[in-house]
């Protein structure tokens, strides 16, 4: 078996999952924001051991999107020794992109 891939992150990821949890902590609990964050290490978790689990893009053959919960989407790019996180995207609030 291939050995796992480290993650990485992109800034403007990380902008995203602090906006997102914040979204989430305005409408609900303290403990839901931070099940949020659960979530987000699980996905880590999945894509480090299969990487192309997730279909691809329509848009950028080499980005894939991944389910980290069903209102949210990560994007992320699969390289030989790491995975790049991009981009989060709250399904509910993005839905004008």
């Amino acid at each position: 078996m291939a050995a796992r891939r480290r993650i990485e992150w992109t800034r403007r990821a990380e902008r995203d999952l602090e906006r997102i949890y914040d979204f989430v902590l305005d409408l609900w609990t303290k403990r839901e924001a931070d099940r949020l964050l659960d979530l987000v290490q699980d996905f880590e978790v999945f894509v480090a051991r299969w990487p192309n689990g997730f279909k691809r893009s329509q848009r950028n053959k080499h980005h894939r999107l991944g389910l980290v919960h069903r209102n949210t989407t990560a994007v992320y790019r699969v390289y030989r020794d790491r995975i790049v996180i991009i981009a989060l995207f709250d399904n509910r609030s993005d839905a004008k992109r």
